[in-house]
């Protein structure tokens, strides 16, 4: 995950990327962008798992926000502060520290396998800068372990994940740490992933969708493309998921999860063509729409 810590100002004091202190650095309030509004929760404590007590969202105008990799995605800037802010003010977020989560599109991913002795973040900059449409000097590198040598490398532009964090100071946020939406998904997926049994898990964003192809809770491939949510899409993310399945090394594809936004008509699409597929997860929470499934961003709490 990527962290920035802030000094006693609030003022951003340095950014890294890390793994190991996630559980440490977990906030107690989430804030999610993404090209339809920005979301966010607020947390508590249940039974064994991070229990919702508040949920907000701010829609956004239309192009306001449009993920993307390598350009600015924060069009109208003022407006997406403005979400923001109203998304803090209804959580009552005040000056406690918050979880950025950016949205799926932002980000290149690569799934590697890492040779012995090398560092992931070091291997996945050398494997990534070939294809990257900006120079590898300007990109974030952040990793998700996916089980041995196996990682999942992430790389943001700069430029991109300053323009989020410019418009969360604008709304009085502080900033505890930045999540990628479909990272921090599939890992929480990944925490509750059925073992001796096959699935391929569909994390969809706004206007990019992740798969992750599993084998007894081991990831074996990951693909991550853009989003088209005409009418058929049901079929075509079908296609892609025994796609996935495939490349993972999966003759049938059983069982699919799905979360994120329209999870819960993609899941009925896919049962009434036959296919086992389920929301990925459930959260416990009031108020929280069709069992947490529509909400990726939520993972950043549940992983």
């Amino acid at each position: 995950m990527i962290t920035q810590t802030a000094g006693r100002d609030g003022s951003p004091r340095r950014r890294r990327v890390y793994n190991a202190g996630m559980k440490a650095l977990r906030s107690r309030h989430v804030v999610a962008f993404d090209a339809s509004g920005v979301s966010g929760a607020a947390l508590g404590r249940g039974l064994g798992a991070p229990r919702v007590r508040a949920l907000a969202h701010a829609p956004l105008p239309p192009g306001a926000l449009w993920p993307s990799p390598f350009e600015p995605n924060l069009r109208q800037p003022e407006d997406v502060a403005e979400a923001a802010r109203e998304v803090a003010r209804a959580l009552r977020v005040g000056d406690a520290p918050v979880c950025l989560v950016l949205p799926d599109g932002v980000a290149r991913l690569l799934d590697l396998d890492v040779p012995p002795g090398t560092s992931p973040v070091s291997f996945a900059r050398y494997r990534l800068a070939a294809g990257l449409p900006f120079p590898v000097e300007e990109a974030v590198i952040d990793v998700l372990p996916l089980g041995g040598s196996r990682v999942l490398a992430a790389a943001v532009r700069r430029a991109v994940l300053e323009g989020y964090e410019e418009a969360a100071a604008a709304a009085g946020l502080v900033q505890e740490r930045v999540d990628l939406a479909p990272l921090a998904a599939l890992a929480a997926l990944g925490a509750a992933a059925p073992r001796g049994e096959s699935v391929v898990d569909l994390v969809l964003g706004d206007v990019a969708v992740s798969l992750a192809a599993r084998t007894g809770g081991a990831v074996n491939a990951v693909r991550n493309r853009r989003r088209d949510r005409s009418a058929g899409e049901w079929r075509r993310l079908r296609a892609e998921a025994d796609r996935t399945a495939a490349l993972g090394g999966e003759t049938a594809l059983t069982r699919i999860r799905v979360v994120g936004a329209g999870a819960v008509a993609l899941v009925r699409d896919l049962r009434a063509a036959g296919a086992q597929a389920e929301a990925g997860w459930r959260v416990h929470g009031e108020g929280v729409p069709a069992e947490g499934a529509e909400l990726a961003w939520l993972g950043a709490a549940l992983a």
